[in-house]
C-alpha cells in the first residue's frame, strides 16, 4: 500500500478571510474591508467583536437602533 501526502491546498476555504491584515484596519481599532461578507469580525486586541464598517449590512445595525431612538423621542413630545 502506498501513503500519499496531503496538499497543503487541499484544506484551504476560500470563503475564510484573514482580518489580521494592517491594511484593514484604520488605527487598529476600526475594521473596513468591502470584500469581507462578514458584519462583526474578532477584535484585533483585546475580548469581543467589532463591526465591518464597509459592510453595507452594517450601516442597518448601526442605523436602525438610531432611527427607533429618533421616533421615539420625536413621537414621545
Amino acid at each position: 500500500m502506498e501513503k500519499t501526502q496531503a496538499e497543503y491546498g487541499d484544506n484551504i476555504v476560500s470563503e475564510v478571510m484573514d482580518v489580521d491584515e494592517d491594511c484593514y484596519w484604520k488605527g487598529g481599532l476600526i475594521y473596513m474591508n468591502r470584500q469581507d461578507p462578514s458584519v462583526f469580525v474578532e477584535k484585533r486586541f483585546g475580548v469581543g467583536w467589532t463591526m465591518n464598517f464597509a459592510n453595507p449590512r452594517g450601516y442597518i445595525v448601526i442605523g436602525l437602533p438610531l432611527l427607533i431612538l429618533l421616533l421615539i423621542s420625536f413621537f414621545s413630545l
